[in-house]
């Protein structure tokens, strides 16, 4: 009975992802020539960032690249989020690329959501935490040496300190 009950839970929740997958539509027709037109749009950055971070790679090749690519051109036009790409996002991304456009859309997440008060700091922990997260549960990556030093950091407590005093894999 146990097993039936686990079985229908795991099914139920299954469809679940595959049904909030499917929901998402990147924006089509978006243009951004004032800054109203970078605020119209945060919301949709943050569910392209969520969906992003839900959706194996490879399984909607064509909906990812146009997230991928709405989320850049807002990222490299809106005046009020400036992502500094150091040589270690470099690093985490080139040979899971996917985890470049993970962490972009996670910081430009962070900062919509962090208006007031927003702190670069934190905005960079939650945007390396989700590559960590991504890199961990996404099947097709390709390992990494520099994620998995990011991992290690992670779980000795010590990513913050990273981040504020170091960020960069010597």
């Amino acid at each position: 009975m146990k097993k039936i009950i686990r079985t229908v839970l795991l099914l139920t929740l299954l469809t679940g992802l595959k049904a909030s997958a499917q929901t998402y539509e990147v924006p089509k027709d978006y243009h951004f020539k004032r800054h109203e037109d970078y605020i119209k749009y945060e919301t949709e950055i943050i569910k392209a960032a969520d969906w992003l971070m839900r959706t194996p790679w490879g399984t909607e090749p064509v909906k990812t690249e146009a997230a991928n690519q709405f989320i850049l051109q807002w990222a490299q036009g809106t005046p009020d989020v400036v992502i500094e790409l150091k040589q270690a996002i470099m690093d985490i991304s080139d040979t899971n690329p996917q985890l470049g456009f993970i962490y972009m859309s996670q910081f430009c997440k962070y900062a919509i959501q962090h208006k007031t008060g927003f702190n670069k700091a934190l905005a960079n922990l939650a945007a390396l935490k989700a590559v960590i997260e991504k890199y961990n549960m996404e099947p097709a990556h390709k390992r990494d040496n520099d994620v998995e030093k990011l991992i290690d950091i992670d779980k000795d407590g010590k990513l913050d300190y990273w981040i504020n005093n170091e960020f960069t894999f010597n």
